[in-house]
């Protein structure tokens, strides 16, 4: 750590002519630093003094604008020598960060005692930054994401990612080939950090840019490590399995080989601790590992499921993924992968709602008992190939097949100023959905010219839903005549949703001049959705049969003005001209025409980067929003479709800032967007006395925003930093409320802080708050306003004790106010961890972990949403304690 800010302070001195930084920290044989030594750069040839730089109060010196050439390095300090250093500068090197250079006390030489050569941590050639991954110490059993942490610019937080100089790290390679492709979410807890060799960090061209030779402005920080031949095709990885009170268990693993030509990964895990499928970091390991880098949530899809924490209820969680990658031929490289989960559920939960108009108000109260199968299985592959010099090909796929089941049983209760409904609600529910995808695209340059390519793609999708729902209905006071909202007996919903779409796009760039690029888009869109939905109840029955098509060609004219290094400002505009058809019990054929303007701009600035664009977008209605039966919910909530819905147009602005300065160890970045919707999808709610009929309609016009500032500042006295997050999310619009037009204002605040200090290189205290307040209203007098308010606080302490001892503890407090339906409460959540590493070189260990010390067993989640507050409570595991043991492969 102690040459950690020095070698940071010369990261963002990045110049563009062919002249070197060269820093260093002078330290004697016990590590002190020496102020005031003097470091000389003399020409080898002639000992012509270059250079010349005295150490400040860190022991640190710095030497600028060096010419490229053969050097030797002297440093010199009363009482201390070392011999002198030979430098090979190259017109490719930016910078030289020498690490610690050791002084020796005089005469030390004389005893015939050998010095061995000083290595050079950090070289900057080019655009690549190169570590030296030998010159930087790690443990006995450290793995690459310790050797990632001890890289200056670089660090992985808690969930993943890995950002260097404060920008994420789009992708991974290893030996240059995307072994570990994908997103900046990779934690490689488990490849020997012995295993690299160098590790090497550039902003990698996408194949456009290779292509056109052009820079596009966009940033793809991405880390190359280099590995050691020795330690290639061998099989790293781990397993584990761990059993506790109250029969909570946990198993699974994963392992991966990789060599020059081949990667194979393996990942499994079942448990019943609530931990729904893979954790983040096993996510970003396998993903990673096997080529594919998708770092997705459990969807329609069916991709591996990622855990968001401690799921509501009881769960037991089953998944699984295997993924295979190989190079074909030289330029080729073909990954696959398939991904199972299975998971059930059973889960006890009550829900609160005050309904606040200002004329109606009541309270509802439903006390929920759900149990839930679902499964997923997927298939996917990605194909590449260099086709020549020029020329770039990229074939991607999946299939895939998710389903599931739902038992509900829920007793609401709403209490109105003049009313009372008591009803129950039986609902039993099967689904499932196959369907696949496929995209291929191939980019080339037409001439020699630079920036003159030729892009074309094409794609399609197919699946279809199968949603089978049985409700039993009983005690309800007033029905109503809509199919498919809540009524007494037992109704049958048999809905089955079939989805086509396919397109295909052609881009040509023309550069007109040096400064100025054309670019010519043209591109055809098919989408189609078809509706079978049928209801029956009793002896009455309906079916609503309808197919909704949206397709047609969309033809885009833009200017791209690159200039400077990796900046470009462009503007442009498109034209799009659909046709919109419904077709089944609703006839209908309309075709809509758009101007679609676009702008961007891109800088890349010395300490940071800026980007700023505007484009205008439509969105067509879905068969679910335009179906005519109704969705029923055991809460009383039911939602209908509406057949003469049109399309929405979106304008759309955001921009980006990020900031980095490692002289002051201090990085920001910002984000500002806002959207203009016209003819936007709004609600048009109806009150009843036991149900809320929510329909979706075009309204006039909706603005949504949000603006996100973020910071780290690095706190030297502390050997910490601290960050502050603060975000607000708001919106506004039109919809009507019994049939009276009225404007809706939503907001959602947040402001957080923490402040971390390093004890040591695995330990550390983590102290930090989260205000959030989530506010609702509308624009008349009379409505109330609807807020609810939530406080986080965390502490957390983790403490490597010696080799074979690692303590861990986190406490969470969060603290809801009251929110006048519902009083103030509080969830207070105490864990704690024992690592105890009894091996003295394997990296085999045993955890020892007490969850929810103090026996809460509550999940709460409140929201205010228009004309209602909500408050869900439920269950969850309560009270237990989890041994497991963990083996390295």
């Amino acid at each position: 750590m102690r040459n950690l800010f020095t070698l940071l302070l010369v990261f963002s001195s990045l110049f563009a002519v062919a002249q070197t930084e060269i820093s260093a920290t002078v330290v004697d044989t016990t590590g002190m630093t020496l102020p005031g030594a003097n470091a000389v750069l003399l020409r080898s040839t002639d000992s012509l003094l270059t250079a010349f730089g005295t150490t400040d109060g860190k022991g640190e010196f710095l030497m600028q604008n060096v010419k490229p050439g053969e050097y030797l390095l002297r440093v010199t300090f009363l009482g201390y020598e070392r011999p002198d250093q030979k430098l090979n500068i190259t017109e490719d090197d930016q910078f030289l960060g020498l690490g610690e250079l050791k002084m020796y006390p005089a005469g030390f030489f004389l005893n015939g005692v050998e010095v061995t050569a000083d290595r050079i941590p950090i070289r900057m050639k080019g655009d690549t930054m190169m570590y030296d991954a030998d010159a930087f110490a790690v443990g006995e059993n450290a793995v690459v994401e310790d050797l990632l942490r001890r890289l200056p610019g670089m660090s992985v937080d808690a969930n993943g990612q890995i950002t260097w100089r404060g920008r994420p790290v789009n992708e991974v390679l290893i030996n240059g080939k995307p072994f570990f492709a994908g997103n900046s979410t990779l934690l490689t807890q488990n490849l020997d950090a012995k295993a690299v060799q160098n590790v090497e960090v550039f902003d990698q061209q996408t194949d456009a840019e290779e292509v056109s030779g052009v820079d596009d402005g966009q940033d793809n920080t991405t880390i190359n490590l280099e590995m050691k031949d020795e330690f290639k095709a061998k099989v790293f990885g781990d397993l584990y399995a761990g059993y506790g009170t109250e029969e909570r268990y946990q198993a699974g693993g994963k392992g991966f080989r990789i060599s020059d030509v081949s990667q194979l990964g393996i990942l499994g895990t079942i448990n019943n601790i609530n931990r729904v499928g893979f954790s983040g970091d096993e996510i970003a390991e396998f993903n990673g590992n096997s080529g594919r880098g998708r770092f997705t949530r459990f969807g329609d899809d069916g991709n591996l499921p990622v855990s968001g924490g401690d799921a509501a209820g009881q769960n037991r969680s089953l998944a699984a993924g295997v993924n295979f990658g190989r190079s074909i031929g030289k330029n080729g490289q073909l990954t696959a992968d398939y991904a199972l989960f299975d998971r059930t559920q059973a889960q006890q939960a009550t829900t609160r709602e005050a309904f606040t108009r200002a004329d109606d108000k009541r309270n509802t109260e439903t006390v929920q008992t759900n149990a839930s199968d679902s499964y997923s299985h997927r298939i996917g592959f990605e194909y590449r190939q260099k086709v020549d010099s020029v020329g770039r090909l990229r074939v991607n796929g999946s299939g895939f097949i998710t389903g599931g089941a739902n038992n509900s049983l829920a007793n609401t209760i709403i209490e109105g100023e003049d009313f009372t409904e008591d009803y129950s609600v039986d609902q039993r529910t099967t689904n499932e959905r196959p369907g696949g995808d496929i995209r291929a695209s191939y980019n080339t340059r037409i001439g020699k010219e630079e920036g003159r390519t030729f892009q074309a793609s094409v794609d399609g999708s197919y699946n279809e839903t199968t949603n089978d729902l049985i409700l039993t209905t009983a005690g309800l006071g007033e029905e109503l005549a809509i199919p498919g909202a809540l009524a007494n007996g037992q109704q049958f919903q048999d809905q089955l949703t079939v989805n086509t779409s396919y397109g295909g796009r052609l881009n040509f760039t023309e550069p007109l001049s040096e400064k100025w690029r054309l670019s010519l888009t043209t591109n055809y869109e098919f989408d189609q959705n078809e509706g079978d939905y049928d209801f029956r109840l009793d002896e009455d029955e309906t079916e609503n049969l309808l197919t909704r098509t949206w397709n047609g060609y969309t033809g885009t004219v833009s200017l791209v003005h690159p200039f400077g290094r990796g900046n470009n400002f462009s503007f442009g505009t498109g034209y799009q001209s659909k046709e919109l058809g419904l077709e089944g019990d609703v006839m209908r054929s309309e075709r809509f025409n758009y101007i679609l303007p676009n702008a961007r701009l891109r800088l890349r600035l010395k300490k940071g980067f800026f980007s700023s664009s505007f484009n205008t977008s439509v969105s067509a209605p879905s068969v679910n929003q335009l179906q005519t039966i109704a969705q029923p919910g055991s809460t009383g909530r039911v939602t209908i479709g509406n057949a003469d819905l049109e399309p929405a147009v979106r304008h759309s602005f955001r921009t980006f800032l990020w900031f980095n300065d490692q002289y002051r160890a201090i990085s920001a970045n910002a984000n500002l967007s806002a959207t203009y919707t016209d003819n936007a999808f709004g609600n048009s709610v109806t009150f009843t006395r036991g149900q809320q009929i929510y329909q979706t309609v075009n309204v006039s016009h909706a603005w949504t925003g949000n603006a996100f500032f973020g910071s780290t500042i690095g706190m030297n006295f502390i050997n910490g930093e601290f960050r502050v997050d603060a975000s607000i999310i708001g919106s506004r619009g039109q919809g009507f409320v019994d049939g009276e037009s009225q404007t809706n204002i939503s907001t959602t605040a947040s402001l957080g802080g923490n402040i971390t200090s390093e004890l040591n290189e695995d330990s550390f205290i983590k102290l930090g708050y989260t205000y959030t307040t989530n506010r609702n209203a509308f624009s008349d007098d009379t409505s109330p306003v609807i807020e609810t308010v939530t406080h986080d606080l965390l502490a957390q302490f983790e403490l490597e004790v010696n080799p074979r001892w690692r303590l861990e503890t986190r406490f969470l407090y969060r603290f809801f106010e009251d929110a006048g339906f519902t009083g103030s409460t509080d969830i207070p959540d105490l864990r704690a961890a024992l690592e105890v590493r009894p091996f003295k070189k394997a990296r085999h260990y045993f955890r020892i972990a007490a969850f929810d010390l103090l026996d809460q067993n509550t999940v709460i989640n409140r929201t205010a949403q228009a004309f209602v507050n909500s408050e869900t409570t439920s269950d969850a595991l309560g009270r237990y304690f989890l041994c497991t043991f963990f083996y390295r492969l």
